[in-house]
């Protein structure tokens, strides 16, 4: 939970320090977070019971790797997170206002 707050808050100052939308990058990067530990974990979880319906494995495998399902799923999260934070330092590019150049003059005396 903790991690998940830090990634809220140094969504927010990123963007905000880039000139974006401070609170949707706030809730992307909470949302990244946590989203991506809950892929990892059903993933995981379909994984073990398609091994156990088919391939004849312990029904308790689950509850025997969680903590490494875990702690894979919170590496992914960091790594996502860092992939977001790496965008968010890009500073967008301002576009400036076309301007046309100035009509020619022409030289009469020649």
């Amino acid at each position: 939970m903790l991690f998940a707050i830090l990634a809220i808050w140094f969504g927010y100052k990123k963007a905000r320090d880039t000139g974006r939308n401070a609170f949707l990058w706030a809730a992307i990067c909470g949302g990244a977070f946590i989203g991506i530990q809950l892929l990892v974990g059903i993933g995981a979880a379909m994984f073990i019971e398609l091994g156990v319906a088919f391939a004849g494995w312990s029904e308790g495998l689950y509850e025997k790797y969680t903590w490494l399902i875990s702690f894979i799923a919170i590496v992914f999260s960091f790594g996502g997170l860092l992939l977001i934070f790496r965008y968010l330092d890009k500073v967008p590019a301002i576009d400036e206002p076309y301007e046309p150049p100035p009509p020619t003059t022409f030289d009469t005396n020649e």
